[in-house]
């Protein structure tokens, strides 16, 4: 090629260069199918973590596509792409990974699970992408880390909400079985920190594996432990099988579960044996017994009647954890005009009143939310009943 005609083509795609940079406002572009904005995520659709995967994958695929219908965001399509990471660790950072790297997402919801969340948050730290765990345990976000959030309620605000009910009913002596995973020691190293600052004395600590399939080797040790009420805390089955267990052994004491297990799956599974049960949760499980001066209850009462809509059934905790997730990033984006490089800090500054709580960020909190969102229920009559 000539000097002078290798010179022209260079000055063409020179310009051509800096007018793509000067339509884009030197902003960060996420182009997916047909222009798109491409978010990820991990959920665990398959293995023990399911039952929160599946609803948690249904809601923002029902999110998606109403904002689709109603434009999208800025006009263009919202584009999702879910992975499977199967509730294992190693496979949500590979799924994390493919979506940053081979997807070139803008965000990523996930994962359903603590222990899966935790290795993506190390990833998505390290490459400054933003991240919304929907998983409980407190060291997700604490300390904070820029770009990283989650929307649950952590263990520490269950600890703290079920504290407030033991000291109210005077149950004192208290005995704990958790799951050894991550999840289930998250709360029992809530639940020995805060016992004293409520009056309470543990008497009995056991724990058991997620894959167990009996505990009654930890419950006959409780039942002579002198305990006055269970907590057990764990995602489903494991807690169903406790209940039943416990009824079978004659374990009469109350029992509250943590608001791993608390969703319809539970009732399914523990059968007659929930009737009774106390659990900790949030206010999505009782749409229809909410207070009309609240500011959640319009929020909640749109989303379940959506939610029912679409796959017939009521949801659960769960979904409303990636559906809050999802409107954060959304919300997030509107405010500094579709600028993805600025999404991480974004998030910080909303303001956002979900199905899950409030949402107050701040620089050393990003969680947002606090135990007085959370409420006791009782099952009574196969349901979920409003107790405190």
């Amino acid at each position: 090629m000539k000097t002078g005609l290798r010179f022209g083509v260079m000055s063409v795609l020179l310009v051509v260069i800096l007018l793509v940079s000067a339509c884009t406002g030197g902003k960060e572009v996420n182009s997916g199918v047909n222009g798109s904005l491409k978010i990820g995520a991990v959920f665990s659709m398959t293995g023990p973590n399911s039952p929160l995967g599946v609803p948690e994958k249904q809601a923002v695929e029902m999110q998606v596509k109403k904002l689709n219908q109603s434009g999208g965001f800025n006009g263009k399509p919202i584009e999702l792409i879910i992975e499977d990471d199967k509730s294992d660790n190693t496979e949500a950072v590979k799924a994390i990974r493919k979506l940053h790297k081979t997807d070139g997402v803008v965000a990523v919801l996930g994962s359903s699970g603590s222990g899966p969340s935790l290795g993506m948050v190390e990833y998505a730290s390290k490459q400054k992408l933003p991240l919304i765990s929907m998983a409980a345990a407190d060291q997700i976000t604490n300390p904070a880390q820029s770009g990283i959030y989650k929307t649950p309620h952590t263990d520490i605000h269950g600890t703290k909400r079920i504290y407030q009910f033991l000291k109210e009913k005077g149950w004192a002596k208290v005995g704990i079985l958790y799951d050894s995973n991550t999840y289930g020691s998250g709360w029992g190293k809530q639940l020995k920190k805060y016992a004293p600052e409520y009056g309470l004395t543990l008497v009995s600590e056991e724990k058991y594996g997620t894959k167990d399939s009996s505990m009654s080797t930890q419950l006959t040790k409780i039942k002579s432990s002198g305990a006055q009420v269970l907590i057990i805390a764990g995602t489903n089955p494991a807690p169903s099988t406790v209940v039943k267990e416990a009824k079978q052994l004659g374990l009469t004491i109350p029992i509250v579960s943590s608001h791993g297990s608390a969703n319809k799956k539970f009732l399914e599974l523990a059968g007659e044996s929930a009737e009774g049960i106390y659990m900790v949760a949030g206010k999505l499980l009782i749409p229809d017994q909410l207070k009309a001066d609240d500011p959640q209850t319009p929020v909640i009462k749109d989303f379940v009647t959506n939610y029912k809509e679409s796959y017939l059934v009521l949801p659960d905790g769960f979904a409303g954890y990636s559906y809050d997730g999802l409107n954060m990033i959304i919300e997030a984006l509107k405010s500094v005009d579709g600028d993805t490089s600025k999404l991480g800090e974004a998030i910080e500054k909303v303001n956002y009143i979900g199905v899950t709580g409030q949402f107050r960020f701040s620089k050393t909190d990003h969680n947002g939310l606090k135990e007085d969102s959370m409420v006791i229920l009782q099952v009574k009559g196969g349901k979920y009943q409003l107790v405190n």
